[in-house]
């Protein structure tokens, strides 16, 4: 009787302390996790050398160019370096920010954007801003 109580209890812990899965947002690009057995195998090919990092990419001085506008989605959205979303996340923007959409692709899908008050410019989903006047 002991041991089954002790069984169910570390079952029910072992439950609730689980952490939940990471959220996903409908601009992210989800990463494939490395199966058990790819990961302890060691690599084939060379030794690999650290990417440089990112940059954000801060204008200078404030463009004419634009209107301003607030992003609308509850989650906030990745600011991406190019128009796609393999493209590398650089920064972020969180509902209700107010940012300055510069340009559209020419599918109309992205959004070119200037965020406030940092400077940063790279491309957001299109559909998540409400234009100011």
């Amino acid at each position: 009787m002991t041991g089954l109580g002790f069984f169910a209890s570390q079952v029910l812990i072992a439950q609730f302390t689980t952490p939940p899965p990471k959220p996903i947002f409908p601009n992210d690009n989800p990463k494939p996790q490395p199966s058990p057995k790819t990961a302890a195998s060691p690599p084939a090919t060379q030794p690999a050398s650290p990417a440089p990092s990112p940059s954000p990419s801060i204008s200078p001085s404030p463009q004419a160019s634009g209107y301003k506008a607030r992003i609308v989605l509850d989650n906030g959205l990745n600011v991406r370096e190019q128009p796609n979303a393999e493209s590398s996340r650089i920064a972020g923007v969180d509902y209700d920010q107010q940012v300055t959409v510069l340009e559209e692709s020419p599918d109309k899908e992205w959004q070119k954007i200037r965020t406030e008050p940092d400077g940063v410019v790279g491309w957001i989903k299109s559909g998540y801003t409400e234009r100011l006047n």
